[in-house]
């Protein structure tokens, strides 16, 4: 029970450090008029907002997302003088966490930071709730979004219908170097043949072009193109909106990680004692 005690205050007392850090740049917001629309979407508004997060969080992985969220509940905190505003600062916030894979930052921000019950109208209510319902349905712990169709080789598939202990959905672009490495870190070091099945959606120019760069790369697995690219179901049913977007799910179709990198699956697959 000691340890327990004195693991709460430790965590108390780091939170409040960064929360005292983020307090000390609550200037940098000081000439910003939150009541003012004509911000939101701005470009002034969003080069801000990177500037400042960019600027407490300064490379410090370890501590990269208590400093985020820390910086959140301050800019947040101003901008609920105005839903807009709020709304905007919120969806631009998820957008880019999301994209990066911060699961811990995107999940705090579906819980709409320094909004108190019964402060919102319905209406924002509603309005708020249709900025987080994409999130929401591919947030880690949420049921995976089921999908069917037939790969570039002409084969039924289903993730549903999938027996894999795990199967590792990726989204990638042909012209993306980025996602080449991180198809080949996971043909290289997971088993493809039992312990994960892989499952990818490819953005190219053609469907040739998907089989050429699959060939190159000696993928296997279940590979899927479709010239509506963005706006094919599965990106959309996955709320896709960057390469590569990564989706590691169980047998029970429960997303079970969301990695940024290969460096970030493995450390998921350690901490889950997963061989690779």
């Amino acid at each position: 029970m000691k340890k327990i005690i004195h693991i709460v205050i430790l965590f108390n007392l780091l939170f409040s450090a960064f929360f005292a850090k983020a307090q000390n740049k609550v200037g940098y917001w000081d000439d910003v008029d939150f009541s003012d629309t004509t911000l939101v979407g701005s470009k002034v508004m969003s080069d801000r907002m990177v500037g400042y997060f960019f600027s407490f969080t300064d490379g410090d992985e370890k501590h990269f997302d208590s400093l985020s969220i820390a910086g959140l509940n301050v800019l947040l905190d101003k901008a609920k003088v105005n839903m807009r505003m709020y709304e905007y600062i919120l969806e631009f916030t998820l957008n880019g966490y999301a994209n990066m894979g911060r699961d811990a930052v995107t999940n705090y921000l579906l819980n709409y930071p320094q909004l108190a019950e019964g402060e919102i109208t319905m209406e924002e209510g509603l309005r708020l709730d249709s900025i987080t319902e994409p999130y929401q349905k591919v947030k880690v712990g949420a049921k995976a979004p089921d999908f069917k169709g037939f790969t570039i080789e002409n084969k039924p598939y289903g993730i549903y219908d999938s027996k894999a202990p795990y199967t590792i959905v990726v989204f990638w672009s042909t012209d993306c170097e980025y996602c080449h490495e991180f198809l080949v870190q996971i043909r290289k070091h997971l088993d493809l043949t039992s312990d994960f099945e892989l499952v990818t959606f490819a953005l190219a120019d053609d469907e040739a072009e998907v089989r050429k760069t699959i060939k190159k790369m000696r993928l296997p697995g279940y590979h899927f193109y479709d010239e509506m690219r963005w706006d094919s179901k599965a990106f959309l049913d996955y709320h896709i909106t960057s390469t590569p977007t990564v989706f590691v799910i169980d047998q029970n179709k429960t997303i079970v990680c969301k990695p940024y990198d290969w460096q970030d699956l493995k450390y998921w697959l350690k901490s889950n004692h997963i061989s690779y």
